[in-house]
């Protein structure tokens, strides 16, 4: 297929999103590369789809600047913004084939037929849709119907493409086909994916960049790696990884680190986790979950509940105690009350020497 055009860089600048007496955006800036793919992820309610819709002009924004390309969009209408989008319901014409819910958009703009039979034969092969062109979508299964909703956003060969949740009315087999599938789009035409969801698999497979949302505002931006092995906050700890990340308190290390405050938490991921006789943490086993090749096990530590990934086959019975140790380079840390990443070198060399 012809390429699109060059994708574009988008910027948010300190925009605020105020429905009523509440604040959906805190002064949220973002800056998304031309021709990158960024997820912004989230829980429900964090300001995500917010974030999307007024990229999209779909949403106004109560103050705050938005930029697409050289552009300020900030007053620009959808169409005007030279976008396209994919939304979770497919918004498929039910009475057009699948032909011509694709062109839809190409021959309401006025596209002449030629054109717009080349790009949809263009599409079509990329999609794989040929054999279905004239079927009507109620003939089409889920993983068929969202094909359609990318090649009519395809086609128009805009620079920006906006995700909204897209695969979640698919089945685990079918997301992941079309995980592969919208990354392999996306790096093959070089243009601008947002893509919104609150699947960290998806963010974290899929995107160059992860942009993670709390509250209305940005808890970090990263690329995947990095958000998972250096959270900069307690909430991207506990949100990116599954099982989530353990933090801590100071007591679960008993005298070893007594004088440390009680906002201190030491975050150590379960798989990082592993018995030990010498192991400075104490705890007591709650319930264990096999899962193969590995053992999920449920502990009591200083009052608090933790987990760990150990070996499948290893037996555990409630009641029973274990000692474990963490490597020293898995180790971090974090202030609750700052809700940040702690950087103190002396701290941070205590911790591993606790654990060496």
């Amino acid at each position: 297929m012809t390429a699109t055009a060059q994708g574009q860089a988008i910027a948010l600048e300190q925009v605020r999103k105020v429905w009523g007496e509440t604040v959906l955006l805190e002064g949220l800036s973002l800056d998304v590369p031309a021709g990158s793919f960024t997820a912004v992820l989230g829980p429900s309610g964090c300001g995500k789809s917010t974030t999307l819709r007024i990229i999209a002009g779909l949403e106004a924004v109560t103050t705050g600047q938005v930029r697409i390309g050289n552009r300020d969009v900030t007053q620009m209408s959808p169409a005007q913004r030279g976008i396209s989008m994919v939304f979770q319901s497919y918004a498929l014409f039910p009475h057009l084939t699948v032909a011509e819910n694709i062109v839809f958009g190409l021959k309401v703009a006025g596209l002449p037929r030629r054109e717009r039979q080349r790009r949809l034969k263009d599409v079509a092969d990329l999609l794989e849709l040929g054999p279905y062109l004239g079927r009507k979508p109620a003939a089409l299964s889920g993983g068929q119907q969202q094909r359609v909703a990318l090649g009519r956003a395809v086609i128009s060969q805009r620079p920006v493409c906006l995700m909204d949740e897209p695969l979640s009315n698919l089945d685990a087999r079918l997301r992941d086909e079309m995980r592969r599938e919208i990354r392999r789009l996306q790096r093959a035409l070089g243009f601008t994916m947002v893509y919104v969801t609150h699947d960290q698999t998806e963010a974290i497979t899929m995107a160059d960049r992860v942009v993670l949302m709390n509250k209305g505002q940005i808890e970090q931006v990263a690329a995947p790696e990095e958000i998972y092995n250096r959270p900069a906050t307690p909430f991207a700890a506990r949100f990116i990884g599954n099982p989530p990340m353990n933090l801590l308190s100071p007591a679960a290390f008993g005298a070893a680190l007594e004088a440390a405050p009680e906002s201190l938490r030491i975050g150590v991921r379960p798989e990082a986790l592993t018995e030990s006789a010498q192991g400075p943490i104490l705890a007591e086993v709650k319930g264990a979950e096999f899962l193969g090749a590995d053992t999920l096990v449920e502990l009591t530590c200083a009052g608090g509940d933790i987990l760990a990934k150990l070996p499948g086959t290893r037996g555990l019975t409630p009641g029973e105690t274990l000692r474990l140790a963490v490597p020293p380079e898995q180790i971090h840390a974090f202030d609750l009350t700052r809700n940040a990443r702690l950087e103190d070198p002396g701290l941070i060399a205590r911790l591993q020497e606790i654990h060496s």
